[in-house]
């Protein structure tokens, strides 16, 4: 089986095709049009996928790079070129012309290659590159550099140079933009992260029970083969869960004992509000606990709720948290519940492969080793994946207080 999300972001275009050099009214166009895309990027991949076409569009080279710096290095993070140049490869700013052009804060227009000095010509002769000019992002400070690239003898000219140098201080803009932009998203989140941790503070004194999801959420997305980011973002996601719990009251979330329907029926709207404040971000984390807030509390058979879906129509995402979710909440005590034994919760799961969950997610969980999921280890805060964005803890709508004969509700 592939497992993918179901939301998935389109990839930028493989580039691989021949460009003729378009007309001095076109040229214009095209970078009004470069630019007014650049005004809309969220992110410095968007940034770079477009300037390396759009570089290589407004000359009608036969191939372009992204160029940024990394303290003492030239990172070659994006190309759009006939064949493959260097994208993902490091070198020194000494040892190539995209470093001379950084250090010394100006143009380069090189008609033959083999012919110039600052050429690293070991690392070019594997290519089809016989001309290139290549200008700096930024002129004070340059943090990158544009490349273009000819496969016959070309004499860049100075108008050539003008456009990618103007492509290049609009990139400055954009890419300043996007940092002002992720900061503003990232205070965002650290407010939603602080009113989860708050949520889960109510009914959970330890406030680890988030953490604890996410840890598993991780594990069981590596164990069915997602890939190292997709699964980090889940992990990053998971957390806010249950932000919507927030709306549910204390009478209801502290009720030690089975909920009436009318509660029940109170507590079934907080997976749409928990979306409600998650929707609207650009942020992949964001739209993911979106779609995980709305969803983990799906089941398989289709009898869950907010929208009642079924089987594959269920996010994966959210799939994957309820199963994390309900064990943590069976294994842990709650205002309304003792915890349960693991071997009580793991036969709980059992009973309910394939009507609530999953059933290859409960068989890729159980080849876990639950046991060790009931605690974090010692040292998950300093090794958890995307630590960095300092992402805490939401809250759980947790199991046995639903009016249900199993109770695993969360």
């Amino acid at each position: 089986m592939t497992w993918r999300f179901s939301k998935r972001f389109v990839p930028g275009d493989s580039g691989l095709l021949t460009f003729t050099r378009p007309a001095r009214l076109d040229q214009a166009g095209e970078l009004v049009a470069v630019v007014q895309r650049l005004s809309l990027a969220r992110s410095l991949a968007d940034v770079q996928r477009i300037v390396a076409r759009a570089a290589r569009r407004l000359t009608g080279a036969d191939g372009a790079t992204f160029v940024l710096r990394e303290g003492e290095h030239c990172f070659y993070a994006d190309e759009d070129a006939i064949s493959p140049l260097w994208k993902g490869q490091r070198f020194p700013l000494e040892a190539s012309i995209s470093g001379w052009v950084m250090l010394k804060r100006k143009p380069a227009a090189i008609a033959d290659i083999y012919k110039d000095s600052r050429i690293p010509h070991d690392a070019y002769r594997p290519t089809f590159v016989k001309s290139l000019a290549m200008v700096p992002i930024r002129q004070l400070r340059p943090i990158g550099a544009i490349g273009n690239y000819w496969a016959s003898t070309h004499e860049p000219t100075e108008r050539e140079l003008a456009l990618l140098q103007a492509l290049a201080d609009s990139t400055a803009v954009a890419i300043e933009n996007v940092y002002t932009y992720q900061h503003v998203e990232a205070a965002r989140l650290e407010t939603l992260h602080r009113l989860a941790l708050a949520a889960e503070y109510r009914d959970d004194g330890t406030y680890e029970h988030t953490e604890r999801v996410a840890r598993t959420a991780f594990l069981l997305a590596q164990a069915i083969g997602l890939s190292e980011r997709d699964a980090s973002l889940i992990h990053q996601a998971a957390p806010l869960h249950d932000l919507g719990k927030l709306a549910v009251g204390d009478a209801v979330l502290l009720k030690p004992g089975r909920l009436s329907v009318s509660e029940f029926e109170h507590v079934k709207k907080h997976p749409r509000a928990g979306a409600a404040i998650l929707t609207g971000s650009a942020s992949e984390v964001l739209q993911l606990a979106e779609e995980i807030a709305s969803s983990h509390h799906e089941w398989w058979d289709g009898s869950g709720y907010p929208a009642a879906l079924a089987g594959d129509s269920i996010p994966l995402s959210g799939r994957i948290v309820a199963v994390a979710d309900v064990f943590d909440a069976l294994t842990h005590i709650r205002p309304y519940k003792q915890a349960w034994p693991i071997n009580a919760a793991l036969a709980e799961i059992r009973r309910l492969r394939a009507r609530q969950f999953d059933p290859e997610l409960v068989d890729a969980f159980l080849e876990l080793e639950p046991g060790r999921l009931v605690d974090l280890p010692d040292d998950w805060h300093e090794s958890a994946p995307g630590a960095d964005l300092d992402l805490v803890a939401t809250s759980v709508w947790s199991a046995d207080s639903a009016p249900s004969d199993s109770g695993s509700t969360d």
